[in-house]
């Protein structure tokens, strides 16, 4: 799939390249033949009012003749010499007919012997119009014409030859760079599209491994239930109260899987760029107060101590709420990972531009290869799921941070300590 996709944002791409160059090669020939052709139109005219007017008596011709008749010399100096130049554009040449239709004159510019130039001479004079061109030996000509009151006609003649052998030459260099490019590009392309294949790949994986680990998660508990409640309808003469432990497992699993619906359904909410905070004031060391209160009584059941080191009052701006899941996600963690007798420290305080909130607990700690995935989705260290949870918490926690314009960290030392470090502006 992915192999295909990429080769279709590969020709898509080098085509788009390839049509673009291509309209820049055919309006950059077409462009410098129309300037080409408009110029030398220009300079025949010139040419054939100087041959009219009798300034013009052969080819080459200066530019002054070409231009007007002679200025006046300057009292400063004598007059300059005109050169004889070849005008700039293709090669001009004109020829004078009697009435008869006959060659009476050929300026010593012209290029084709006498048999070709007649031929030539014959096929414009028999034309009507004034101008045109003709074709002779795979060469056009262009023509202009005019006839005076002797009944004598004036042919300009155009030869392109040399400059359509140089147009071709242009259009065969633009060729070749053209197929140059495309290759180029080709490759370019197919590099681009691997280079912009390789995130949707990562989240085409992400979201194969989220199907298949959020299917197993959810596989677990139902599993559970089902198994609890064939214990129980084998036993449909038995009462409720004979039943409270199969009934209590059902209950603690549904709760299990509530919880973990209901962080995949926040998750799935934070890929689609919900919005989900609701930033307002207020005092985050309270909010930690309120946060920790729930989890006393269950870390007292440990006999786990939960020492309050804060700050008051400690202003904060952001959601109140999620803030206070994240710092429940962090108890919950330690308390389920902190041995009986164990201690667990949240810390608050603020310095001029930033709020330090850190979580530490002398359980069990983390190695150093699971650091780096501790905020990974569906990640666990402990991955039999004896101490519980879906490995979901983490990846949640740090969303909101993150949402919050903070950053959490954690440092820890297998059998000693972890710290949960969160950094709020």
């Amino acid at each position: 799939m992915f192999l295909n996709l990429r080769l279709k944002l590969t020709i898509i791409n080098a085509s788009v390249i390839f049509l673009l160059f291509l309209f820049l090669i055919t309006g950059t020939y077409y462009f410098s033949h129309l300037q080409m052709i408009t110029r030398s139109r220009e300079i025949a005219h010139k040419i054939l009012t100087g041959v009219q007017a009798g300034r013009i008596h052969d080819l080459p011709v200066s530019f002054r003749e070409l231009e007007g008749p002679p200025r006046r010399p300057e009292l400063s100096g004598p007059l300059e010499a005109p050169g004889t130049i070849k005008p700039p554009g293709p090669r001009f040449f004109f020829v004078k007919t009697s009435a008869t239709g006959e060659i009476a004159f050929s300026s010593s510019d012209q290029p084709l012997p006498l048999e070709k130039l007649t031929e030539l001479v014959a096929a414009a004079t028999a034309r009507d119009s004034s101008q045109g061109s003709i074709a002779i030996e795979d060469n056009d000509y262009p023509y202009l014409k005019t006839t005076d009151t002797n009944q004598e006609t004036i042919i300009i003649f155009q030869d392109f030859s040399q400059e359509n052998a140089m147009l071709r030459i242009q259009a065969t260099a633009f060729v070749i760079a053209g197929i140059i490019c495309v290759i180029l590009s080709f490759c370019g392309s197919f590099f681009m599209a691997n280079r912009a294949m390789q995130p949707i790949k990562k989240a085409w994986k992400q979201q194969q491994d989220f199907l298949s680990d959020a299917s197993h998660e959810l596989r677990t508990p139902l599993t559970v239930i089902q198994t609890n409640l064939d214990v129980v309808l084998d036993n449909q003469m038995e009462t409720v109260a004979s039943q409270t432990k199969w009934l209590q497992n059902i209950r603690e699993e549904s709760d299990q899987m509530a919880k973990l619906v209901n962080s995949l359904l926040f998750l799935a909410r934070a890929d689609s760029n919900q919005h989900m905070l609701d930033k307002q004031p207020f005092l985050l060391d309270h909010a930690v107060g309120l946060a920790v209160s729930p989890f006393e009584a269950l870390a007292a059941l440990k006999d786990i101590a939960i020492q309050l080191n804060m700050e008051h009052p400690v202003e904060c701006y952001g959601d109140e709420a999620r803030l206070k899941q994240v710092i429940g996600i962090l108890l919950d963690n330690a308390i389920r990972h902190t041995p009986a007798g164990g201690t667990i420290s949240i810390g608050l305080t603020r310095t001029e531009n930033k709020t330090l909130l850190t979580v530490t607990d002398s359980g069990e700690g983390i190695g150093d290869t699971d650091l780096a995935r501790i905020f990974d989705r569906f990640y666990q260290v402990d991955q039999s799921r004896s101490k519980g949870g879906a490995g979901l918490g983490l990846a949640i926690a740090k969303w909101i941070v993150e949402h919050h314009n903070g950053t959490i960290q954690v440092t820890s030392t297998p059998g000693v300590l972890t710290t949960f470090t969160i950094q709020l502006p």
